[in-house]
């Protein structure tokens, strides 16, 4: 989420801080809780058509999860609620809630009840594939009528926690989504204790999806009790017309990998099982890609934002480059090679079995191959964000998703759908972010330096070195990661092996100066004097 867009300047740095750790921890733990419920589900659907259906439908309330339930209309709401109090009062700025809530519940309403009726329509929509597989068809088509109720429930709290975070109470709208994780979560392990049949589990799933955004609402609602509730209008006020003239564009821009990953779903539908292989890979993806836009959407965007009305190069974007980098760089190496073991241990398991795991590995390798590229058009588009200029930012996401699409169209048929679906969103990326490095180039807005360049071959120099630490623990505990060993063994065996990489890239690192220090180059300039 992102905090107020701007603050006090006498504000003490300890709130500011203490706000960012608390919706950066939230945010870390509702990923996390996701995460595990990924991991339930493969082992109670597996990889199979009732896999490819469930996970199929479920890519809309993910979507609208990532975008909105992580604070994604905090950048255009925010803003103009704080001028309206702060121009013409509080009574104003609850009138201007109410309008948005109106006419958001009126628009999301109406967009539910097309969905329940054409349901079919907007499952070939996503995974066009399913023409072919009429049965997967019908089962998607179902699920995807219980989960619409989530998109009006979770949109309109997303709504009002905004509000929340507009008035600098951040913790419930923050922990919201991954209570409703936790719900998820709870339910999987109960399917799995009393040895559910795939079908119904994957149907009691998704109408427990449903109960998460009416859930989601309440707690909203509840927090919302000491500001006073707002009864939703469909006044039309001049204020609404610029939310929606800003906040359209802004939504968009900030959900292009989101529709990346939607054309990505596309392209896997082609081949059986290849939907819940891209879905399981894409949930190990978006670990360490959300960990990088926590920091790149709360700290990062607060600091551009200060400097956001100044004319000339922005030096703070080469700084918040070299951090996302020094995240993202050893993150990709480690899910690239890593791939095969990660996917054993974490999803071979139940229904889930040999040929999905190479399905999936694949397509984790592929998406591995565009982590850093999607990292650096975060970065780059928060730029744009922070100037509250998403023109570029939604151009360029356009042209990505297009970049997708023909590169799914030009990689079909040459193998594995899932890996040529990973790799297409893995181009889409890197022209994203060429894109706008270009754009940045071109304002002026980037200037690259020596002293931003430094941390990021400090950053590859110390993923060099962690990639030879990661061969040579692979080795000595291939045995102990082999699916024929007990759960427990190979977890402890993965475990290690991430420590180590962790380790020996965060000393390399922190030797060679990849988090700012340079200790080493220090120390080697005082033995030459």
């Amino acid at each position: 989420m992102v905090s107020e867009p701007s603050f006090d300047g006498n504000q003490a740095p300890s709130r500011l801080a203490r706000d960012s750790a608390v919706v950066g921890a939230a945010t870390i733990l509702s990923r996390l809780l996701g995460f595990a419920r990924d991991v339930l589900i493969a082992r109670l659907l597996g990889a199979g058509p009732v896999a490819d259906a469930f996970l199929a439908a479920l890519r809309l309330p993910n979507l609208v999860r990532r975008v909105l339930g992580e604070g994604g209309l905090n950048a255009p709401f925010v803003p103009l609620y704080l001028a309206i109090k702060a121009g013409r009062g509080e009574q104003a700025a609850r009138r201007f809630t109410a309008e948005a809530t109106g006419h958001l519940g009126l628009l999301l309403l109406s967009l539910v009840v097309l969905g329940e009726i054409f349901a079919p329509w907007v499952v070939l929509g996503l995974a066009g594939g399913f023409a072919e597989e009429p049965q997967t068809l019908a089962l998607a088509a179902h699920y995807t009528r219980l989960m619409l109720p989530f998109l009006l429930l979770t949109t309109l709290a997303a709504m009002l926690a905004a509000v929340l975070n507009a008035e600098k109470r951040f913790t419930l709208a923050a922990l919201a989504p991954a209570l409703m994780n936790a719900l998820l979560v709870g339910f999987l392990m109960v399917s799995l204790a009393r040895g559910l049949e795939a079908e119904l589990a994957a149907q009691s799933q998704a109408i427990l999806v449903s109960l998460t955004g009416l859930a989601h609402l309440g707690l909203i609602l509840f927090a919302l009790r000491k500001t006073g509730l707002v009864r939703p209008s469909l006044r039309w006020s001049p204020e609404m017309a610029r939310l929606v003239r800003t906040g359209g564009a802004t939504l968009l821009a900030a959900s292009t990998a989101q529709l990346v990953l939607l054309v990505a779903t596309q392209i896997a539908s082609a081949e059986p099982g290849s939907v819940a292989a891209l879905y399981y890979a894409d949930r190990v993806f978006q670990l360490p890609l959300g960990f990088v836009g926590v920091a790149m959407g709360t700290v990062v965007l607060s600091e551009m934002a200060d400097s956001a009305q100044a004319s000339g190069p922005d030096t703070r974007l080469g700084q918040a480059l070299a951090l996302g980098l020094a995240l993202a760089l050893p993150a990709a190496l480690a899910l690239f090679v890593l791939a095969e073991p990660i996917v054993s241990v974490l999803f071979e398991h139940g229904r889930f079995g040999a040929e999905d795991r190479a399905r999936t590995a694949a397509a984790l390798a592929g998406f591995a191959l565009g982590l850093p590229f999607a990292v650096i058009a975060k970065v780059f588009g928060q730029v744009y964000f922070a100037r509250q200029t998403p023109r570029l930012p939604l151009l360029t996401g356009c042209l990505a998703v297009l970049v997708a699409a023909l590169a799914g169209y030009a990689l079909a048929g040459d193998g594995n759908a899932a890996q040529m679906a990973a790799c297409a969103a893995s181009l889409a990326f890197l022209a994203q972010a060429v894109l706008l490095g270009i754009a940045l180039l071109r304002d002026g807005i980037w200037r690259p330096s020596v002293a931003n360049l430094r941390p990021i071959l400090a950053s590859l120099a110390a993923s060099a070195i962690m990639l030879g630490v990661l061969l040579v623990l692979s080795s000595l505990l291939a045995a102990r990661l082999a699916p024929t060993q007990s759960t427990l063994w190979r977890v402890a065996g993965l475990a290690a092996l991430c420590t180590g990489g962790a380790f020996s890239y965060g000393a390399a690192g922190w030797l060679l100066g990849a988090f700012g220090a340079f200790p080493l180059p220090r120390y080697l300039r005082k033995r030459r004097a």
